[in-house]
């Protein structure tokens, strides 16, 4: 009975993960999808039997990809995650009041409580 219950929950976490990577994908712009399957491409080289996304599937929704499509897709999406992380990001937090973010930035580290060995 757990297995079972194990079975059907992964089946439906595997649908929702699919159903929303769809939902995102197909509401992404031209231009973020050529990055998406620029990224894809690089990716699927390192892989024998992974086809090349094409530019005819800029317009193609998530869900007439082949199944081979979509792994490479999903590599793309891996790969960009992986870039996003690398890169150094650092945007101005336009909630916080200026000064009290240049405090934060410009103060010192707190002093060690005693003397180090």
């Amino acid at each position: 009975m757990f297995l079972e219950q194990r079975a059907r929950l992964q089946s439906s976490i595997s649908v929702s993960r699919t159903n929303d990577t769809a939902s995102r994908f197909n509401r992404l712009g031209e231009t973020q999808k050529k990055v998406i399957i620029l990224l894809a491409n690089e990716a699927a080289q390192r892989f024998k039997d992974l086809p090349s996304l094409t530019h005819s599937h800029l317009t193609m929704p998530f869900e007439q990809f082949s199944s081979q499509d979509k792994v490479s897709l999903m590599l793309g999406i891996k790969r960009l995650a992986e870039l996003a992380a690398a890169l150094p990001w650092e945007f101005p937090d336009y909630a916080a009041p200026r000064l009290e973010i240049q405090a934060l930035r410009e103060s010192q580290p707190p002093a060690p409580d005693g003397a180090v060995n």
